[in-house]
């Protein structure tokens, strides 16, 4: 499980407009979660045999974020900051 988590990165942090986030190897069926603060999910999405996935961070709102990434029963969890 340390392996998956360390293999993974969010960049830019801060972001602006986008993320992108990046495995170390290439994995199926990566779910991807975003959620604010209050726990609440504003996005999602699943990312099929690639090693890197780009997010649109345009309509978020500028703050702090948990990332949650999965991979069978591998998961990882990353802060996010939006700054506009």
């Amino acid at each position: 499980e340390n392996s998956f988590a360390s293999s993974i990165n969010l960049f830019p942090n801060p972001a602006n407009d986008y993320f992108t986030i990046t495995l170390g190897s290439s994995k199926k069926n990566v779910e991807v979660a975003i959620a604010d603060m209050t726990g609440k999910i504003i996005y999602t999405t699943t990312a099929n045999e690639t090693n890197k996935t780009e997010v649109n961070t345009g309509e978020f709102a500028e703050g702090i974020y948990i990332v949650k990434i999965q991979s069978g029963e591998f998961i990882s969890t990353k802060k996010l900051i939006i700054k506009k």
